[in-house]
């Protein structure tokens, strides 16, 4: 792993933990309007997306909005050699923590990766030119993303937002379709 990449990490997890809660609920809100908006997420029946840490945008907001439409929803289930995989998300679905702290399904059924129309990419950060984004550093969506043909959307709160990349692109790192920033301020 890059030093510079691990700095920026750090940079970035200090700014998401110091964003003001009010702030981000502003933020958060105009982020929901534009993506149940987008033609990205209008055509989508089977959407991926994570079960957000505390520091992240939230997105149970965006799986009940998923439930209301009728869509899919996925998470990613973290597999050994820097693997992952989406397993659909239902009422009967059991999460548990992940190495990462992250819940994951446990007994999910696993969707093929051809079937996902959207996937929402985290991050902690993103630039706009190029849509490249600095991930948490393990690779999973870099891996994942490497063959997925289908659209990919990250959804940017103000602090994750860079005109350029402050940090080192590397060859693989996969840009993201389409950048989703707040209009709130």
């Amino acid at each position: 792993m890059q030093p510079e990449k691990k700095k920026q990490r750090s940079v970035q997890l200090a700014k998401l933990q110091q964003l003001d809660p009010t702030q981000k609920q502003r933020e958060s809100l105009s982020i929901y309007k534009q993506l149940f908006a987008s033609p990205e997420w209008q055509n989508a029946t089977v959407i991926a997306t994570t079960m957000s840490g505390d520091i992240e945008l939230n997105t149970l907001p965006i799986i009940q909005q998923a439930g209301l439409e009728n869509k899919t929803i996925v998470i990613p289930k973290t597999l050994p050699k820097w693997q992952m995989n989406f397993q659909i998300f239902d009422q009967n679905t059991k999460l548990v923590k992940s190495k990462f702290n992250v819940l994951e399904p446990e007994n999910g059924k696993e969707v093929e990766k051809q079937q996902i129309n959207l996937i929402l990419v985290p991050g902690l950060g993103f630039a706009q030119a190029g849509n490249f984004r600095l991930g948490f550093g393990g690779g999973y969506y870099d891996r994942f993303l490497s063959d997925y043909t289908g659209k990919t959307v990250s959804l940017v709160l103000s602090v994750q937002f860079f005109e350029q990349p402050v940090w080192p692109v590397e060859a693989h790192d996969i840009p993201i379709q389409s950048l989703i920033k707040s209009e709130a301020k």
